[in-house]
């Protein structure tokens, strides 16, 4: 198991022994000097010590506290870290346990030590949220993360985001900027878009479980390796149940939806493209741990991205609700007496002028609205959907949550239950 992980995460150092159970002794030879993250509990977990050829070297190793994390570094070159820039990093690892010793590995980086960034722009929004949410009280953050499939192409690079250099996209250097970044931002519930499934298994979830959170992943539909996941914080939340929807499915074979499936059938194109959608809603219900009489449904979701399906989005955006609806209704019929209330989080592709926010927040899109026809050759007719809640943008209308060269907007959305919560900071 330890060979595997490294072939494939060669220069993601904490990832490794995080990923390792076993107590390792790590014997590192850098060609000069060296400075790691690993993650802080596994502090007690592992030794480190300099080769043989460079022991006078490396005799003596610290540790040093890094927030969340420590970094080893070389005594004798602590104040002098910038000269490790521009070499490669060689690590070899024994796992042992007792007398047992597994197979010794050893990686070569596969790129040079570089300098990280200087302060970023979340750094100013943590200043907002060092301090977790009160009792009776919950922060919610709702992140499309930008999948590595998704970054790691030409088209991404020159059209999508030509000024963002190459190095900044690669995901072993991203995905430590977001882990840090949604540290410091001490949510209660986190929900995630465009995941991948190795970032989740072998970053998000490791380091997030050691701080008392609790996540699961669920992945879109077909061969993507992305997908969503949200992670709650124990302490506050308790889950009860999770399911995975895939709209296309539940629309072709759940019976709340065989009214709208009839009347597409008259469109053979725009039944198509719905057919052809890998989008899932995730849902989690939990329990207060504070105030077991408080159950809240939490939906998650990644609607469609086409710039001229307004019409597949206010489709998939009904359906999501239907389904919330339906699990609401089930909660409250298992737990008589309690509080159930809903929050619908997610990359809705979907800017407040169109179908979506006024579905959200007006509870209908009747079936002469104008969205429907968003795509003249798919139009979608007689299709009206509602829903029975109460429901608002708690973050507002900022004017972007995405921004790339070509567009910038609001596509992302906490949306909640004005008869059930009051918003008491917002921080953006």
């Amino acid at each position: 198991m330890c060979k595997s992980l490294l072939r494939a995460s060669d220069t993601v150092i904490h990832g490794l022994i995080a990923a390792v159970s076993w107590r390792m002794v790590c014997l590192i030879n850098p060609q000069l000097s060296f400075s790691i993250c690993f993650p802080s509990h596994w502090k007690d977990n592992f030794k480190c010590a300099g080769s043989q050829e460079s022991s006078s070297f490396f005799s003596l190793l610290n540790f040093y506290n890094m927030g969340m994390a420590f970094a080893v570094a070389s005594a004798v070159d602590l104040d002098h870290i910038i000269t490790d820039l521009s070499y490669t990093l060689q690590v070899v690892i024994t796992p042992y346990l007792n007398d047992r010793r597994g197979e010794e590995v050893e990686v070569l980086s596969s790129t040079l030590v570089s300098a990280g960034p200087g302060v970023c722009p979340f750094e100013r929004r943590h200043q907002h949220t060092e301090v977790p949410a009160g009792e009776k009280s919950l922060r919610v953050i709702s992140y499309n993360i930008l999948a590595d499939l998704y970054a790691d192409g030409d088209f991404a690079r020159k059209h999508l985001f030509p000024t963002c250099p190459s190095y900044a996209m690669d995901i072993d250097y991203r995905k430590q900027l977001l882990i840090k970044e949604i540290l410091g931002y001490n949510g209660d519930l986190i929900c995630m878009q465009e995941v991948d499934e190795k970032v989740f298994n072998y970053d998000l979830e490791p380091v997030l479980s050691n701080i008392g959170f609790e996540g699961h992943f669920d992945a879109k539909a077909g061969q993507v390796t992305e997908g969503l996941a949200v992670f709650y914080r124990t302490e506050k939340l308790r889950l009860l149940e999770r399911n995975r929807f895939v709209l296309s499915t539940e629309l072709q074979t759940n019976v709340l939806f065989s009214d709208m499936w009839e009347k597409l059938q008259t469109n053979e194109k725009v039944k198509e493209r719905v057919s052809e959608r890998s989008t899932v809603l995730q849902v989690s219900v939990f329990e207060s741990v504070e105030d077991p009489s408080r159950i809240i449904v939490l939906g998650n979701t990644h609607l469609y991205f086409h710039p001229n399906a307004d019409h597949i989005r206010i489709l998939q955006g009904g359906i999501c609700m239907q389904l919330l609806q339906q699990i609401i209704c089930l909660c409250q019929t298992k737990n008589q007496g309690k509080d159930v209330s809903l929050f619908f989080c997610g990359d809705f592709n979907s800017t407040p002028e169109f179908g979506i926010y006024r579905f959200m927040t007006t509870q209908l899109i009747d079936s002469e609205d104008v969205d429907w026809s968003s795509c003249p050759e798919e139009c979608i007719k007689g299709v009206e959907i509602y829903h029975n809640y109460e429901m608002e943008s708690a973050c507002g209308l900022p004017p972007y949550t995405n921004y790339t060269v070509g567009f910038y907007g609001c596509l992302d959305y906490i949306f909640y239950q004005t008869d059930k919560f009051i918003v008491k900071k917002v921080s953006i």
